[in-house]
């Protein structure tokens, strides 16, 4: 390939340099030429490039185009609020012996809040290209309104650890910045048989207002939209009293009414919530622990939000971001703070010839 065409193969590389990242990872490059910042992109220019990643990372230093650290650590803390549909309910006190209870039971709504905190290693593989691991803790409190067979609010808790991984694409043209990621994490609650997995899709274009004295401080005012997406099926076992909490006034006035609805079935609807009646007529009535097993489909009312947020960067080691995203019944807000680095030693693919 000549000189030439080299050339326009490392602006075309360089213009998609990551400057803004999901959920507050990156760090922001600078990607236009102006008086301010021709001093400073001369300097790049005569700096050799001392790290390791990204690949080609030193051809793209070369051009002038500025780069963050290609290793970040970040720590994360984020609320979500949001409501589930239920369907296809199974549910019983044995694990043989699950009743379809779509026809009886119904929801007024299904409400978790979730806090969660995690931390998350990143680094950059390519100019434009971002992969991460995650790693956390999750603690929901669910507010469940029960409308049939009688009325009933409770607040279900689980809470557990969590892992994910991820990557992100971006770029930026002038002062916009635009990024795309998706993130898989799985959740381990000991209430369910198997991880709640979680994917989320984000699509991010940014502002970029920079600080003119200094070339690596600037701020990023960000809009997008996320997609978030849950494992369709779930099931497992918990103890009734756990998820609950019913107090013992609670659960005189819960078996007055499943004895009111029960004696108001026809003799084949008693034959066929029997077991249900029974099993939770013996809670209800006694002192002793009970495991309610069940099987589940769960969906979100509004898998798709709107989001807003800034990302702050001081220095091309330290980072802050804050995100809020909503619509509908959906609120989420994210706090995180990053800090980059990187492996010293030669750039991977630094003497390549095309």
């Amino acid at each position: 390939m000549e000189k030439k065409t080299l050339q326009s193969f490392l602006v075309i590389i360089g213009l998609f340099i990551i400057s803004i990242q999901s959920y507050g990872q990156g760090s922001v490059s600078n990607l236009t030429i102006d008086n301010v910042y021709e001093s400073y992109r001369d300097s790049l220019k005569q700096t050799e490039y001392p790290w390791h990643f990204p690949i080609m990372g030193a051809k793209i230093r070369k051009k002038g185009f500025d780069l963050p650290f290609p290793n970040g650590f970040m720590l994360n803390y984020a609320y979500s609020k949001q409501d589930l549909m239920v369907s296809n309910l199974n549910v019983g006190f044995s694990p043989t012996n699950l009743v379809n209870v779509d026809g009886l039971a119904r929801f007024n709504n299904i409400t978790p809040n979730v806090n969660a905190v995690s931390a998350r290693y990143d680094f950059w593989l390519l100019p434009f290209l971002n992969l991460y691991a995650i790693g956390g803790y999750i603690k929901s409190d669910t507010q469940v309104s029960l409308g049939l067979p009688f009325n009933m609010d409770f607040t279900a808790r689980s809470e557990g650890p969590s892992v994910g991984w991820g990557t992100v694409v971006a770029g930026g043209v002038g002062p916009l910045v635009v990024s795309a990621d998706f993130t898989q994490v799985y959740t381990y609650t000991g209430s369910t048989d198997k991880a709640s997995k979680t994917n989320v899709i984000n699509a991010r274009i940014g502002h970029m207002f920079r600080f003119r004295k200094n070339p690596e401080r600037n701020i990023v005012a960000m809009v997008g939209v996320q997609y978030m997406g849950l494992n369709k099926s779930s099931g497992g076992s918990v103890d009734i009293e756990k998820l609950i909490g019913i107090t013992p006034e609670g659960k005189q006035r819960a078996s007055q009414q499943l004895d009111g609805w029960y004696n108001q079935l026809s003799g084949t609807e008693k034959q066929i919530f029997e077991g249900i009646y029974t099993g939770a007529s013996n809670f209800l009535n006694s002192t002793d622990p009970h495991n309610l097993y069940y099987t589940f489909d769960k969906a979100l009312y509004y898998p798709w939000s709107m989001s807003l947020g800034i990302n702050y960067q001081h220095n091309k080691r330290y980072q802050f971001t804050a995100l809020y995203s909503f619509l509908g019944s959906r609120n989420q807000i994210v706090f995180g703070l990053n800090y980059r680095f990187g492996f010293k030693g030669k750039n991977f693919m630094k003497g390549v010839t095309f």
